[in-house]
């Protein structure tokens, strides 16, 4: 698989609102990876094969543009034999700005087509629009274009905004603590989540909790317990059920299994092949 990070920074809705835009394609093979959650939701415009995502059911294929991401345990992609997509991730509070329609209203699992949450003609010109560009620079034209033309809200929720750095951030990992330094009720808080990021405060602390976790370079089973303290857990037991609800493997597994975390580390995904012992 290839997976090319795009400068997106040279534009400023996209500079503001985007976590990164990649181009991420394959050989002339069928090829299967592995999503970790990550916190962010994304939009992505499917160029050339087919895509699909494992579910409950069976392998469920995506739409040409879909919304993907928020995802609390990790997703299982298969792409079809040379196939390119292109993906523009969101800070999740930030793409609400771009929708009418309440967060906490969207499948974040089996992904969403784009054209339930925009217009037709819209999500038809973003698609005929990267199809057509021959280079990075003509990529991230279009991409702010469609930020320009679907922008419906100018200011984002400041609560929300700061309560998305604490916990990014800064490492708050209380839903108590950010409802004090909001100055508003939990209750408050997490309705204010459902809103505007689509899940509730105490998830996307597990969430950046575990990504932090997955950055970690560990080489002994005792030092879980340091990482465990690191991120604020009450012990070592707490962390790893966490972990394990999240990656589907115990970070005893992962940390000591170099394949698995160097996997990570080159391009924030895992092969099939290298996470294979836990599919089901």
């Amino acid at each position: 698989m290839n997976f090319r990070l795009i400068n997106y920074k040279t534009k400023p809705l996209s500079a503001k609102y985007l976590t990164d835009v990649y181009d991420l394609s394959n050989g002339n093979k069928e090829f299967i990876y592995c999503c970790v959650p990550n916190g962010e939701l994304g939009i992505t415009i499917v160029l050339e094969g087919e895509c699909h995502i494992k579910t409950d059911e069976g392998w469920q294929k995506q739409s040409k543009v879909h919304l993907y991401g928020l995802i609390d345990k990790v997703q299982f992609l298969k792409m079809s034999p040379n196939y390119r997509e292109i993906s523009f991730g969101f800070y999740p509070h930030c793409l609400q700005l771009f929708l009418k329609d309440s967060l906490h209203s969207i499948n974040k699992t089996n992904g969403t087509d784009l054209f339930d949450l925009f217009k037709k003609e819209e999500v038809n010109k973003l698609y005929e629009n990267l199809c057509q560009c021959k280079n990075d620079e003509a990529l991230i034209d279009k991409i702010e274009e469609f930020l320009e033309d679907n922008m419906l809200i100018k200011e984002l929720d400041k609560r929300v905004l700061v309560a998305h750095f604490l916990i990014s951030k800064e490492n708050t990992y209380n839903v108590e603590d950010l409802s004090s330094i909001l100055n508003v009720t939990p209750t408050t808080l997490r309705n204010l989540f459902n809103q505007h990021i689509g899940i509730s405060p105490k998830d996307l602390i597990k969430i950046h909790r575990i990504k932090k976790a997955l950055d970690f370079e560990i080489t002994c089973e005792e030092s879980l317990t340091q990482v465990a303290y690191h991120l604020q857990y009450f012990d070592q037991a707490h962390f790893s059920k966490d972990f394990k609800d999240s990656t589907g493997i115990s970070p005893k597994h992962y940390f000591l299994d170099s394949k698995l975390s160097s996997d990570f580390s080159d391009f924030q995904h895992w092969r099939y092949d290298s996470f294979e012992n836990i599919i089901k």
